[in-house]
């Protein structure tokens, strides 16, 4: 996946790689990823980590704001 070939869905718009940031524990950043499965719920912790977890990627369209998110193997 080369980021100059993605195209917005919508408007055909070349789509910006980004990322989406989650604000956790003391207000520190991380980048959103994806887990395998459904979410299991821990006494402590809020979620069980998951065994199996990836970064995503976002790309934004620049003409009408469309978000499309991706979670590559690896990020180039």
């Amino acid at each position: 996946m080369t980021d100059n070939r993605i195209e917005c869905c919508k408007c055909q718009t070349p789509m910006q790689p980004g990322y989406l940031m989650e604000k956790g524990h003391g207000n520190k950043h991380s980048i959103t990823t994806w887990a395998r499965g459904q979410p299991q719920k821990s006494f402590w912790m809020g979620l069980k980590s998951p065994q199996e977890k990836l970064e995503t990627r976002t790309y934004r369209c620049p003409r009408c704001g469309y978000l499309e998110t991706y979670a590559p193997t690896t990020i180039a």
